[in-house]
């Protein structure tokens, strides 16, 4: 059973699977990584390279009651 605590599901065209199928067996060189892993490496990826505008953006945020 899956832990609800650590996962969430994402919903994606079918249009969007296909693209990821293909990045999926290119990302990490001779190994097929699943879907999930994929889009995990490719939002650390991104956020790494917005570091600094992630950042200020969480600082500039109200926080809500």
């Amino acid at each position: 059973m899956t832990d609800i605590s650590k996962y969430k599901s994402v919903a994606l065209s079918h249009v969007s699977c296909a693209k990821l199928d293909k990045i999926r067996k290119v990302i990490v060189p001779l190994v097929e990584v699943s879907r999930a892993k994929t889009l995990d490496i490719l939002i650390n990826e991104k956020e790494r390279t917005l570091n600094d505008k992630l950042k200020s953006k969480n600082t500039k945020r109200k926080r809500r009651i």
